[in-house]
């Protein structure tokens, strides 16, 4: 049956100008994953990333592992969601039901903590279609149909025992992840927030979809011997 690896990007450039870039740690992290696939003798017949950078950037740095490893290509299927839109569409509904959070606006994107505890509470707004006056953002809906049409097209354009290597994000991981187990959209959240940067996770092809065989593994990083590897922004 075919093999997916879900790989989630390297950490990125949380607190900068831009967010969309690896940091010093994610490219170590990119690398470090793939060393460790390739040692264990791991190959693909396929590469896939999203279009944004930090998913691309940390398919090419773990890619250097192999000698002859196949083309990257790209889906925008497996994109992040926009959290910038989600932030304009939620924050102000977030900030007046939380009195505790008035006059923080500022310190939301140099506190990891804070930024957290937002989003959490932005994005259970966006997956209860909140109505919002905060501009256009992709609904629930819309994110998760997509990811799933994308999986669907890896199931389904490749031959049996395919082995396929997938560069993506948290959002996208975890969908696929509810997918194959049929979880709620609040599980889903949940599971987005417990993956770390650079976790593998995998799913195995059945006759109608996926099944989860592996989840969040970050064995890789862990074997380096650093606890600043292990990371989740």
């Amino acid at each position: 049956m075919t093999q997916l690896l879900i790989i989630r990007h390297g950490q990125a450039s949380f607190g900068t100008a831009d967010y969309d870039r690896l940091s010093p740690t994610g490219e170590r992290q990119a690398r470090l994953v793939g060393q460790h696939l390739a040692a264990a003798g791991q190959q693909f017949d396929v590469m896939f990333a999203g279009e944004m950078l930090r998913q691309t950037e940390t398919a090419r740095l773990a890619a250097e592992a192999w000698a002859e490893p196949p083309a990257l290509q790209i889906d925008a299927a497996f994109n992040e969601y926009d959290p910038d839109a989600l932030f304009r569409a939620y924050l102000p509904r977030v900030l007046q039901d939380n009195a505790d959070l008035s006059g923080r606006q500022d310190e939301l994107f140099s506190d990891s903590r804070l930024f957290q505890k937002v989003f959490e509470r932005v994005t259970r707004h966006w997956i209860d279609d909140t109505p919002h006056d905060g501009g256009a953002c992709e609904r629930w809906p819309d994110f998760t149909a997509r990811v799933e049409a994308g999986l669907t097209r890896l199931h389904d354009d490749y031959p049996p025992d395919s082995r396929i290597a997938l560069f993506t994000s948290g959002g996208p991981t975890a969908v696929a992840i509810a997918a194959a187990v049929e979880a709620s959209a609040r599980k889903t959240i949940e599971m987005n927030w417990s993956i770390h940067n650079a976790a593998i996770s995998e799913l195995r092809a059945t006759r109608g979809g996926w099944r989860l065989t592996g989840f969040n593994d970050i064995s890789a990083l862990r074997a380096a011997g650093d606890p600043a590897l292990i990371t989740m922004r």
